[in-house]
């Protein structure tokens, strides 16, 4: 990082911690009626189980990675008439912030929507005389399975929290529940002739989706890094060898190496868009573009 964008880096930071302070000055625990979520699949939830009861607010924006967001001070604003802060466990901007924030604001409950889910982590790196445990995987929500421990976590944080909207969320859970038990079970159904089958991915999104329903995600993008020329030469035999069909890549990264490892290949780049806020309906054209891929000869 150069100095210019080091110094713009820590001022974003001075910035956003002062508009948490005067905002904490302001804000009575009893003020606090909204609820904060970290990502667009959880305002899904939220509002399926609440509808317009409650206002939302979500933390990483549109075309923004959850690995790097930094928050806006007018989020940060708006944080502080949250009662609860629905985080989804382990993206980077949860790890970067929350201490940040919760220092400033002791009255936010923060309820972790994760618990229960089977995480996937990264393979241990060797050091010399110790061991670096691998990082976790955090795209829990890409996969019906594991959304519906998040689901469940997700209403049993607003019951208690919110209790005046008990009735309300308990009337809505088992349709959302049921909704999600039967997208599974499509999802379960639709790739039972495709068990094994690779699919070539740009940023690893889909790792969970990969290892509920049989299938193998290969990453162009090397341990959170931009690949190296070695490495897409091994990705680009590797798709090869699997007779892959296409390239899906998120739009909130750069797609040039992508676009090189397509046009070495002569196969597509699909846009998939993970962090959409209609999850269901994206999570649905997930399906049919990842069960077309394997159709094509």
């Amino acid at each position: 990082m150069n100095c210019t964008n080091k110094y713009f880096s820590i001022l974003s930071i001075v910035l956003v911690l002062l508009a948490i302070t005067q905002t904490s000055c302001t804000e009575s625990k009893t003020d606090k009626t909204e609820i904060t979520v970290s990502i667009l699949p959880q305002k899904y939830i939220v509002n399926q189980l609440l509808g317009d009861s409650i206002k939302v607010n979500v933390m990483v924006l549109p075309g923004n990675s959850p690995a790097t967001y930094s928050p806006t001070p007018s989020q940060i604003k708006n944080l502080h008439s949250s009662k609860l802060y629905l985080r989804i466990g382990h993206i980077g901007f949860e790890q970067n912030w929350m201490d940040k924030i919760t220092s400033i604001d002791s009255d936010i409950i923060i309820a972790d929507v994760s618990e229960g889910v089977q995480l996937i982590k990264g393979e241990a790196v060797v050091h010399g005389d110790h061991v670096h445990e691998g990082g976790i995987d955090p795209h829990i929500w890409t996969s019906p399975r594991t959304m519906l421990t998040v689901i469940t976590n997700t209403k049993d944080a607003l019951v208690k929290h919110f209790p005046e909207h008990s009735a309300l969320i308990e009337k809505n859970y088992p349709t959302l529940l049921e909704k999600v038990k039967a997208l599974d079970l499509k999802f379960t159904e639709s790739f039972k002739p495709h068990e094994g089958s690779k699919f070539l991915i740009f940023h690893p999104a889909y790792t969970y989706l990969a290892q509920d329903y049989n299938l193998e995600q290969i990453s162009i993008e090397n341990d959170g890094k931009e690949p190296s020329v070695k490495w897409l030469q091994t990705i680009i035999e590797k798709a090869k060898a699997n007779n892959i069909n296409a390239i899906f890549i998120q739009k909130e990264f750069d797609s040039r190496n992508a676009e090189l490892v397509a046009k070495e290949l002569d196969i597509d780049i699909i846009s998939v868009n993970p962090l959409a806020e209609d999850w269901i309906t994206e999570i649905n054209n997930t399906l049919n573009t990842l069960v077309n891929s394997f159709q094509q000869d």
